[in-house]
């Protein structure tokens, strides 16, 4: 084994023991960043959650990330309170971190649910597409964007308890041809714009891209539909009440629909076309 490697795993975490720290609040949960340098907490601030912003400090105690270098700093530790996540060099320590900050406040926002979904709006109507991650969320949304859809999503879908769904714009998360790694993209260099407002779901489609699939849409029950998202939806285990709750609620005036399909741009034009008339997405 390595010896830094060695060095980082049996090393004791520890999130309060650090110099320098910022508590910050987002979607309504607040936490508290914890680091050894003043760069080092800065590079952790710009990997936490979409929208969070620096906040007075918390008078109960909050859950706290830290990254702390250990050897000759070659590794990361990532905490949260005293439990080590991970140990990374300093990149996808960063990464691994802005993704365990994301999954506390999804897990934990009072005001919302969180989906694993793209979601975008025609008009007062919007479309969620549920998904994992590699089912082409992001590629689908972008052709939508493309065709004329405003932009709310292509991460997580923010679904209030009158079922209706707020923005969750970040930057589009697309991958190129081959690799792994995602790139950021704005909503504006796809000459498209973001959603300001909360909108009733119209529609709600399950799909995968798959080599040469077809487009066969296959009409899905309220219920059913929210079954599906149950397995999407990040608070499902913590909340589950509360998730059903806002799940039936969006489904109350929403039509679902599911297939595998193939190229994105054919199937932006048809969702639009859904959305603007109410029929199926043939």
């Amino acid at each position: 084994m390595p010896q830094n490697l060695e060095s980082c795993l049996s090393q004791k975490a520890s999130a309060s023991v650090a110099d320098f720290d910022m508590d910050l609040v987002s979607h309504g949960v607040h936490f508290r960043l914890a680091a050894e340098t003043r760069e080092l907490l800065e590079m952790m601030w710009g990997a936490a959650p979409f929208r969070s912003s620096e906040c007075l400090r918390a008078e109960s105690d909050v859950r706290t990330f830290a990254l702390r270098g250990v050897g000759a700093g070659s590794r990361y530790q990532v905490i949260a309170d005293e439990e080590q996540l991970a140990c990374e060099r300093l990149e996808p320590a960063l990464l691994e971190l802005g993704g365990h900050m994301m999954l506390h406040v999804a897990e934990q926002a009072p005001e919302h649910i969180f989906i694993h979904a793209g979601a975008v709006a025609l008009g007062n109507r919007a479309l969620v597409l549920p998904g994992r991650s590699h089912a082409g969320k992001s590629t689908l949304v972008a052709e939508l964007v493309r065709a004329g859809a405003t932009y709310y999503s292509d991460e997580f879908a923010l679904i209030d308890m009158q079922g209706q769904l707020h923005p969750f714009a970040r930057d589009l998360r697309m991958r190129r041809p081959g690799l792994p790694e995602q790139t950021p993209v704005p909503v504006s260099q796809l000459d498209g714009r973001s959603g300001s407002q909360a909108l009733p779901v119209a529609l709600v489609v399950f799909t995968e891209f798959a080599e040469d699939a077809q487009w066969v849409p296959e009409a899905m029950s309220p219920g059913r539909a929210v079954l599906e998202m149950l397995v999407h939806s990040i608070a499902a285990r913590r909340t589950p009440g509360r998730v059903l709750t806002a799940l039936s609620a969006m489904m109350g005036h929403a039509t679902a629909w599911r297939s595998e399909r193939g190229q994105a741009a054919p199937l932006a034009r048809a969702l639009l076309a859904a959305l603007a008339t109410g029929e199926a997405p043939a």
